[in-house]
């Protein structure tokens, strides 16, 4: 009981906290969706809750599964062009493009046998894909962030309660295989888009996803030091020492990005 209160709580923070980064600056929302803040909440518990073998069977997946994440980036990319009077319709269009690009990559993905190798040739293609897809996008929009009340922070938690246990929840009834692509589903970006698109229509989130598209390199390294790791020192020493490279490469990842005059935008 005790680690579903705590996948929660953690959950519930860490996308509130990166909601509120992205409606403030959507280019370092984007970046720092890219920290694996639902992905490591759920690799964690897996590997608490079924132990580090079952992860490590699904990283190849996992991994694999990250060009399946890219694909609901850009199919909400793509749903969001539409209803952006109603913005109900407008978030329910752009999430079900979304969810049918990401299972549908999924789906294609399950029927193959995926090794190490092989996941991370076909994430750097789907990566490079992604990047030259969303490379034209302009950045320069903004917005001034509405101001929260009490039963619209409630709801975003409950939201993100919902999301966090129902993908969770099912890991032990799908296999490692499933469960590790389940674990590359953008838990925590997820909400965030929602919340951005119903709020702001498509004036934040899309800057949001491109600068997603280069961080979500941190992801492939999280997984590759998980694979690494827990074998050796355990899934909680594990946890810890691939979240602190991944800050790193993360803090020079943001360096790189904004030195390129390319990446900033004409109000920068």
């Amino acid at each position: 009981m005790y680690l579903i209160i705590i996948k929660v709580l953690v959950s519930i923070l860490a996308v509130l906290a990166l909601f509120f980064v992205s409606e403030r600056s959507p280019k370092l929302g984007g970046l720092l969706a890219g920290i694996p803040l639902g992905t490591g909440i759920m690799v964690f518990f897996f590997g608490i809750e079924q132990g580090a073998p079952f992860v490590m069977q699904g990283i190849p997946y996992s991994i694999t599964a990250l060009v399946s994440m890219l694909f609901f980036t850009i199919g909400f990319y793509i749903g969001g062009k539409y209803f952006l009077n109603h913005p109900i319709l407008h978030v329910i269009s752009a999430l079900f493009i979304g969810l049918l690009c990401f299972f549908f990559t999924s789906a294609t993905i399950s029927l193959f046998k995926i090794n190490l190798i092989t996941s991370l040739i076909i994430f750097t293609l789907g990566a490079i894909m992604t990047v030259l897809f969303f490379n034209s996008l302009s950045m320069k929009k903004k917005s001034i962030p509405k101001k929260p009340t009490i039963s619209i922070v409630l709801f975003r938690a409950l939201f993100i309660t919902v999301i966090v246990l129902l993908i969770t929840g099912i890991a032990s009834q799908i296999g490692s295989h499933w469960a590790g692509m389940m674990a590359s589903f953008p838990t925590a970006l997820c909400p965030v888009l929602i919340i951005l698109a119903y709020s702001y229509k498509n004036t934040l989130y899309p800057t949001v996803l491109k600068s997603f598209s280069y961080s979500i390199t941190t992801l492939a390294i999280f997984y590759l030091l998980v694979y690494a790791t827990y074998p050796l020192i355990g899934v909680y020493y594990g946890t810890l020492l691939t979240y602190i490279v991944c800050l790193v490469y993360m803090y020079g990842l943001n360096k790189l990005i904004h030195a390129n005059p390319k990446s900033r935008s004409p109000s920068e």
